[in-house]
């Protein structure tokens, strides 16, 4: 396409369009108005004799031609915007950084993240939301980054993988020892149901001493008996180390298993309390349920996912905001389910108890979003470059 005839304004309208994915957003960011936007950009097209962009019920799509368009001048312009706008006075402070996302993320862990910028003289101005309203504000020019929870769709914003939120069934304690979790974790550790109170499973204190359980202690005999004949004490020694040897066999037998099964875990990896094998979610039908909207999403994805069945359930206690939900299931409200970095400091503290650690659990990738193109302020760049260097440790 030949572009050294095109006018400048018009290319300058393009771009904000290309780069908000609406007239609107790019009327806000010019200072014009959405009609005049929307001449201009009529205008382009004669120029061009193409279409450059897909007019949809919520902005626009850019064509393949305006792609190809917008790769040659988007350097050039941004260069030459830097050039003829204000030159900052000495000592002068950068504009804030607009910066939106999930609250819970970026309360928990974006912020203490971006402290030291913040330390050293970058500005933050935070918003919290939902991703779709929140990318379309970014189309708008009202933020400089976006954290979504899914790839925003189309050309117009450019995004890059930032973090992986693995997602955990909870509940508190008291749930998890009436549902039997705790208990099914001692039994996969001991080999043998253990009883309640840490009483030993029946026969073992016979097993311990070599003698019946209804029987003394060693070295007396109930009232009223004869000591045995020669015979039979010779049968019951026999006996008795007949019985110690199989013990010792199927001892052995079990550590050899143990050492092969290549799935075995060690205790070190074992995590206490949690439930590693069969979990039948069927046992959670009595345990109220909290989550953060009433149709359920992280709770339905989870059921998909591990489970592979259909969720119908209707919560009992709804909060709007994740850190919310995991005070109500702290405070033994019930179950719910929550991403891991959001309740890892409970988890290891036993306010939580982790009901299944599934091999394949869900993951949910969030992205930092932006604009196409370089932004004016050096301080987007500054919170953008730390962000991505963080998020490798979360």
């Amino acid at each position: 396409m030949e572009t050294a005839s095109l006018d400048l304004n018009l290319l300058r309208t393009f771009l904000a369009v290309y780069r908000s994915g609406s007239f609107t957003g790019a009327a806000r960011l010019l200072g014009l108005s959405q009609p005049t936007v929307t001449t201009q950009m009529r205008a382009l097209e004669r120029q061009t004799g193409r279409e450059l962009f897909e007019r949809l019920p919520r902005g626009v799509a850019p064509t393949s031609v305006a792609d190809e368009l917008a790769a040659r001048i988007a350097a050039p312009l941004d260069e030459l915007a830097a050039v003829a706008g204000p030159t900052p006075s000495a000592g002068a402070r950068a504009e804030p950084v607009h910066l939106a996302g999930p609250a819970e993320l970026l309360c928990t862990t974006v912020l203490p993240a971006l402290a030291p910028l913040v330390a050293e003289g970058v500005r933050l101005r935070v918003a919290t939301g939902l991703t779709d309203p929140l990318l379309d504000e970014l189309r708008a020019g009202r933020h400089d980054l976006v954290i979504a929870t899914t790839r925003p769709r189309g050309r117009t914003l450019h995004a890059v993988p930032l973090t992986d939120e693995e997602f955990v069934l909870v509940a508190a304690p008291v749930w998890a020892e009436r549902l039997g979790v705790r208990q099914r974790a001692r039994d996969t550790a001991d080999g043998h149901p253990a009883e309640p109170g840490g009483a030993e499973p029946p026969g073992m204190q016979a097993r311990e001493t070599g003698r019946p359980a209804s029987q003394g202690p060693a070295g007396t005999d109930p009232p009223g008996t004869r000591d045995p004949e020669p015979g039979r004490l010779a049968a019951q020694a026999a006996e008795s180390l007949a019985a110690q040897a199989a013990e010792s066999l199927a001892a052995q037998a079990a550590e050899s298993l143990a050492a092969q099964a290549p799935e075995a875990e060690s205790p070190a990896r074992q995590a206490p309390g949690v439930a590693q094998g069969f979990f039948d979610p069927a046992v959670l039908h009595g345990v109220p349920l909290v989550t953060y909207a009433e149709d359920l999403p992280i709770a339905r994805r989870y059921w998909r996912h591990v489970f592979g069945r259909r969720l119908s359930r209707t919560a009992a206690v709804t909060v709007p905001d994740l850190r919310g939900v995991l005070a109500a299931v702290v405070a033994g409200a019930g179950f719910s389910v929550l991403p891991r970095y959001l309740c890892q400091e409970p988890l290891e503290s036993g306010a939580l108890v982790a009901l299944l650690e599934p091999e394949d659990p869900p993951i949910n990738t969030g992205f930092l979003v932006q604009r196409p193109g370089a932004s004016d302020n050096p301080d987007v760049a500054r919170v953008r470059a730390l962000l991505l260097r963080a998020a490798r440790g979360w």
